[in-house]
């Protein structure tokens, strides 16, 4: 690790200490944000214009200690504290640049130019340190299209403080040149520069990193010897980003994560539907008390011949108008009347699709998506009344024998996936039974399911940890039977 990089005891030291009012100038040159340059006569009753305009470039990360040339110490001529300054301005900025150690990649150097020319990668932007910073002495901090000038002569403690916590707070521009993704199944730690486990990153935790070490390290994983190197990456925790470093052999792609056979259990019951309450207090626990879980491959997925059902048959009476901004109105005909769903796609308005008729439950199944309330649910509508008798959280799967309903369900807010029971009664009514959240995984596709028998069935499942609603994820395939 310490080959990787020497972030020595110093920095650790002083960035605990105070600032004794150190001068940080506030000025990021970042695209979005506007210059802000604090003035100074430090300067202004001196005349510059015989010192010549040369000019540093600089770019990437770098620390320049800007220092007065001979033109500019004649010009001050015999200001009393000029030569003190400047002894004590070069001995603290030598102990900075001796004891200071950075990855390679950092440079730390010294200038007497007067022109700072900021090279941003796609422009250079030229600054006067006499005119523009109003400072002979001066410490400028680069990092990528980041800049920091702090104004003036501190001592080693402060530019020891002012660099680490610049750097720190900074690490977020650090250009990332991979993603990956936890694939130690009981997490991976995080270390700080002298190998201290700081945190540690859950399995299939989304991982930046910003580089690698120069030498292979060993890792026994019980009883596996891994080879490979330290990754740096970007560690971010409550609104902060930091520099930490992680074993490489524990990253992998984001096909790599799964759900875990053990894990397929693991859950919470509870006695309400989700959609009237958060279950927050139920006790997790695994799930093999209602449930026989089976792990198959997609192979056995796709050659299962699911039992067919024929519930849901197109209503040639329905009519379905198409709208400009391509949404659309449901016209449902009931008793002596129509009730009509009306779509618009903006801020206030609604979307409503309509799938079918379900004649034994004498039902029309309907989905609706209200924008404003970021709300969506599915709802049966009597096909005689025109009312609203029962809403599912999502899709709802009505079993072959006709007893029973399985909705899955996922809340984008709590993060919680849920498989939820309802029964039907020998009069066709609806009733919510229980329901079932699951800490690992996810059904993905909101309708895919194969009905085995009566009370088996199978369905694609996927991680949590990389599921984000798109199509991108690792599927595996999961055999479910309900235990009456």
């Amino acid at each position: 690790m310490r080959n990787l990089v020497c972030f020595f005891v110093l920095m650790v030291y002083f960035s605990c200490k105070n600032k004794n009012g150190a001068e940080l100038l506030p000025q990021k040159e970042m695209i979005s944000e506007s210059e802000e340059i604090l003035e100074s006569k430090e300067t202004e009753t001196i005349d510059y214009s015989n010192v010549i305009k040369d000019t540093l470039i600089v770019s990437g990360k770098e620390i320049v200690f800007l220092m007065p040339s001979k033109e500019e110490l004649k010009a001050m001529g015999k200001r009393r504290d000029i030569s003190k300054l400047d002894s004590t301005f070069k001995y603290n900025s030598a102990r900075v640049k001796e004891f200071l150690k950075f990855p390679e990649d950092i440079k730390i150097s010294y200038s007497t130019k007067r022109i700072v020319g900021v090279n941003y990668g796609n422009r250079i932007k030229y600054y006067d340190k006499l005119d523009y910073f109003k400072c002979n002495f001066g410490m400028l901090m680069m990092f990528n299209i980041s800049f920091n000038m702090v104004k003036g002569v501190k001592t080693d403690e402060d530019y020891f403080s002012l660099i680490d916590e610049y750097y720190r707070e900074n690490i977020r521009l650090e250009k990332t040149i991979a993603y990956k993704y936890v694939i130690a199944k009981n997490g991976l730690n995080v270390r700080e520069a002298g190998s201290e486990i700081s945190d540690k990153y859950d399995y299939g935790e989304f991982v930046e990193i910003i580089g690698y070490s120069n030498d292979t390290i060993e890792v026994n994983d019980n009883g596996k010897i891994i080879k490979d190197v330290w990754a740096s990456v970007k560690w971010k925790r409550n609104g902060w980003t930091y520099k930490r470093y992680v074993f490489n052999g524990f990253l992998g792609d984001r096909e790599d994560i799964i759900v875990f056979k053990d894990q397929i259990c693991l859950g919470y019951y509870y006695s309400q539907p989700t959609l009237y309450s958060n279950n927050a207090d139920a006790q997790f626990d695994c799930l093999t008390k209602y449930f026989d879980f089976e792990l198959i491959s997609e192979k056995h997925f796709n050659a299962i011949k699911p039992i067919h059902e024929t519930f849901l048959k197109k209503n040639p009476l329905v009519k379905i108008e198409e709208n400009e901004d391509k949404s659309q109105n449901i016209i449902l005909p009931i008793k002596d009347s129509t009730i009509v769903f009306s779509s618009k796609i903006d801020y206030s308005g609604s979307s409503h699709s309509y799938y079918g008729d379900v004649d034994f439950l004498n039902q029309y199944l309907t989905s609706h998506i209200y924008y404003k309330a970021e709300e969506g649910n599915y709802s049966y509508i009597d096909r005689t009344s025109g009312k609203e008798t029962f809403v599912f959280a999502d899709f709802p799967f009505i079993s072959p024998d006709k007893k029973y309903i399985i909705c899955f369900f996922y809340d984008v807010y709590d993060e919680v996936f849920s498989l939820e029971k309802y029964d039907i009664n020998e009069n066709r009514e609806i009733s919510f039974k229980n329901g079932f959240a699951f800490e690992y995984w996810v059904k993905p596709s909101s309708k895919n399911l194969k009905w085995i028998s009566k009370n088996e069935f199978a369905i694609e499942i996927t991680n949590k940890k990389i599921w984000n609603g798109s199509a991108d994820y690792k599927s595996q395939y999961l055999k479910i039977k309900l235990k009456h």
